[in-house]
């Protein structure tokens, strides 16, 4: 009895230890399994912008608008980066009968379409070599949204003598009276004979601007205007800015030499000054350079900006 008691005693000691070992372990944490990707905290974006070493999920890719082209320009060089394209198609005013110096007993048929955005009050003139009028006609045209006008005009003229150059214009004009386009071409006028007839024009706007559009504003004292235009003869392109009264608020002179009926590139700086936002109507146009007055002009318009 007495060897059995002190065996009972160790046994019950070791079942003892064996229990707190036990439940020592039953409280660990779970191991990690270090193949498993643990998971990553959601950051704010404050918190992600002050912790540098957190990884932002990855943006979307951005795709450029196929429509738009761009053009990189030295820092030193005002020009726009944006480069649109040049459209010749969109003509204001087309005379599309008759054609340049055309030989014409009276009556003259006089055929022109208006773009819809320069329709207005409406002009045509017949001008003789010495400036004087052999015919005027003023009447209002109405816009049709996609479609131009058709001006169809039956002329009757008389000159004195055996034939004559002249001048066939059309303009129009906005509600203030401000002149908005104008074209013309130059005829024979004959007092006998027959109509000799030569092809009109093509049908493409003698200019066509890169910069600026129409309707757009403008800031810092300082207008680039751009594009490619087809002189009509040696004289200068005179550039304007005029705001609703009438008023000049900025101009130059552009000397553009005739390149045998092709389209020029130019570029030309504006400066201006104004106070506050300014309503205006960039025209350029060109003289004739045998009969007083002007051949051809064409304007947008935009909003100056100080």
């Amino acid at each position: 009895m007495r060897r059995t008691f002190p065996t009972l005693l160790i046994l019950l000691a070791t079942l003892l230890l064996g229990s707190c070992q036990w439940q020592e372990k039953s409280d660990a944490a779970t191991p990690v399994n270090p193949s498993a990707t643990p998971a990553q905290p959601t950051l704010l974006p404050t918190q992600a912008q002050n912790d540098p070493t957190a990884t932002l999920p990855p943006l979307n890719p951005i795709t450029a608008t196929p429509s738009l082209s761009f053009t990189a320009t030295p820092q030193d060089q005002p020009f726009p980066s944006l480069t649109p394209t040049l459209n010749f198609e969109r003509i204001a005013l087309r005379i599309v009968t008759p054609g340049p110096m055309s030989r014409i007993v009276s009556p003259l048929q006089f055929i022109a379409h208006i773009d819809p955005y320069y329709t207005g009050t409406t002009r045509i003139e017949l001008l003789g070599e010495d400036g004087r009028e052999l015919y005027r006609k003023v009447f209002k045209t109405t816009s049709n949204i996609g479609y131009f006008t058709r001006v169809e005009e039956k002329i009757n003229f008389e000159i004195s003598a055996a034939a004559e150059v002249a001048r066939l214009q059309i303009s129009t004009y906005d509600p203030e009276g401000n002149l908005q386009a104008f074209n013309s071409v130059r005829l024979l006028l004959l007092s006998v004979g027959e109509n000799q007839l030569t092809p009109a024009y093509e049908a493409k706007e003698r200019i066509a601007l890169r910069y600026p559009q129409a309707g757009q504003e403008v800031s810092g004292g300082e207008l680039i205007v751009t594009g490619e235009y087809k002189p009509i003869n040696q004289t200068p392109l005179i550039l304007e800015l005029y705001n609703a009264r009438g008023i000049i608020v900025g101009s130059r002179l552009l000397q553009i030499p005739p390149g045998g009926d092709v389209y020029e590139p130019f570029t030309a700086s504006l400066p201006y000054e104004v106070r506050e936002a300014t309503p205006v109507r960039l025209t350029l146009r060109q003289a004739d350079d045998r009969i007083s007055g002007m051949a051809y002009l064409y304007s947008i318009p935009l909003t100056l900006l100080p």
